[in-house]
């Protein structure tokens, strides 16, 4: 009877697990991957445009920027596109550069130094909700004046563990004590 109980209580577990759709921590992504916060080779303006849309991005998540000599600086859409960092808010040189990401919609970050952003060091990402429908709704759009993360915002910390992890491991704690109890 016993072994029949614990199967019940594991498949329970299991199922619940299934259904809340696993374990989902934050990401910490290095921006541009090996190639790290730098001018792009030859005439690759859209290497970070390209690397982006290879990624997908969610409230929570940080990026991590790498650098020597240079800046990151988080600007408007209207920054981005012209390397105008007059209306940064937010402006870092330290060389190793974390950034949490705390609002859906597109972020835009560019290098202080107006040569590089127009040779390609800007980025733009599309952060989307944490929490997104499990039926596709029609397609919004885009906040284009979205907030950027504040200087306050950014830290230099690795990743983070999600409400989602701490449902699971409650959950995972309430089976292993039933477990042991019966």
């Amino acid at each position: 009877m016993k072994i029949n109980m614990k199967f019940a209580l594991l498949s329970i577990l299991m199922i619940s697990v299934m259904q809340l759709g696993g374990v989902k921590g934050f990401k910490n992504v290095k921006v541009g991957g090996a190639i790290t916060w730098r001018v792009p080779d030859g005439n690759d303006t859209s290497f970070y445009d390209q690397w982006a849309s290879s990624k997908r991005f969610h409230v929570g998540d940080s990026l991590y920027f790498q650098y020597k000599n240079d800046s990151v600086l988080v600007v408007d859409k209207y920054g981005y596109y012209h390397c105008d960092p007059s209306k940064a808010t937010g402006y870092f040189t330290d060389g190793n550069t974390t950034i949490k990401l705390e609002h859906s919609g597109l972020t835009y970050f560019i290098s202080g130094n107006a040569e590089h952003c127009k040779s390609g060091q800007r980025l733009m990402v599309d952060v989307m909700s944490q929490h997104s429908p499990s039926v596709a709704a029609p397609p919004a759009s885009h906040d284009h004046h979205a907030q950027s993360p504040t200087p306050a915002q950014a830290h230099n910390s690795g990743s983070q563990i999600g409400p989602m992890a701490q449902v699971s491991a409650t959950l995972v704690g309430l089976v292993a004590t039933s477990l042991v109890l019966v």
